[in-house]
């Protein structure tokens, strides 16, 4: 076993928002010479598209950006492998009661915004799939703008 701490990040099909989350705080924590602390993933809750690439839009706008999504498989988490993960990071409230009801345990899953000042009481980063480009680049944004917050309480806990 690894002695890096292992992050997943969840969305509902692992190919808009958990895949994007992923690429974003593994860049942000190598430029903060994190990489050596954590693994990173991410995963979906449902099985819709398991094996399949990241969405066109969620790639483009990774790419825009420098971060690359094409060797992305998207997979599900399920009840059987909870146990593979240290921490789970939902992008919503709804993954957050699905990761629950899986069995993972509360101290140990985490939303992606709610470290976010001021941010609502669910902070949910929107799932952007059935929108326009312009959604991807809010979830980028959103993404973005938490990635340090995560990481330096994911560091607090690794260390």
């Amino acid at each position: 076993m690894s002695d890096r701490a292992s992050v997943l990040f969840v969305c509902l099909g692992n190919i808009c928002r958990s895949p994007l989350a992923e690429a974003v705080v593994r860049d942000r924590a190598s430029r903060r010479g994190l990489d050596g602390l954590f693994m990173f993933a991410s995963a979906g809750t449902g099985s819709w598209h398991v094996g399949n690439g990241a969405d066109q839009r969620s790639a483009e706008t990774a790419r825009k950006y420098g971060l690359d999504l094409s060797q992305h498989a998207a997979q599900q988490i399920t009840t059987g492998t909870v146990d593979q993960w240290q921490w789970f990071v939902a992008m919503d409230e709804d993954n957050r009661v699905e990761l629950i009801r899986m069995g993972v345990p509360e101290d140990r899953l985490l939303l992606m915004r709610q470290f976010e000042p001021g941010c609502e009481v669910t902070p949910d980063v929107p799932d952007p799939y059935y929108g326009g480009a312009d959604g991807f680049e809010d979830a980028y944004r959103m993404l973005c703008e938490n990635a340090d917050r995560l990481l330096d309480y994911l560091e607090g806990r690794a260390l």
